[in-house]
């Protein structure tokens, strides 16, 4: 039989003898009205005296008893000693610290070229007529190459479509 899984841990903690007395009232009110509950708590008491009785714990030095209380003592300090940053920062998990600072580091950089890009010549609002006229040629050098480009696919789009060959080839 299955004791009630609400009152598992309690069970435990009866039959190991941890039970708080504040609760073990309410423990003995419920093995009173639940079948299953009391017939695991007698189970699980039998099982825990044979298991005493027929393998009783080891008996430690004196020695072993002190190095066992200095590791566990030793384990306790460091966990006391660890870094703060090894420990949860601001409530956030360890391992989303860095790709919240990626995150961050790219907004920051995208932040950056925007606002490089709000200063670029193409923004014109603040220029005279002149200069608007620099600006945009300007622009055409900075855009020849593919402007020529551009010309050479015009042509032969021509060649292909009319099938003729153009008058500058036709003389090479």
């Amino acid at each position: 039989m299955k004791p009630c899984p609400e009152h598992e841990e309690t069970l435990w903690l009866d039959v190991c003898g941890e039970l708080d007395p504040q609760k073990r009232l309410a423990w003995e009110k419920h093995l009173e009205a639940c079948e299953n509950c009391r017939r695991e708590r007698e189970h699980l008491a039998l099982m825990l005296q044979t298991v005493r009785v027929n393998a009783p714990s080891p008996i430690l030095s004196r020695e072993e008893a002190l190095a066992l209380a200095s590791s566990i003592a030793r384990k306790l300090r460091e966990e006391r000693e660890e870094a703060w940053w090894r420990k949860r920062l601001f409530g956030i998990p360890n391992s989303l610290i860095p790709a919240l600072t990626a995150a961050c580091i790219l907004i920051v950089a995208l932040g950056w070229f925007s606002m490089k890009g709000l200063r670029s010549p193409s923004s014109m609002t603040h220029l005279n007529s002149e200069e608007r006229i620099l600006a945009k040629d300007l622009d055409i050098i900075k855009n020849l190459d593919m402007l020529e480009e551009m010309d050479t696919l015009q042509r032969l789009v021509r060649v292909v479509d009319n099938g003729d060959i153009p008058s500058t080839t036709k003389q090479n």
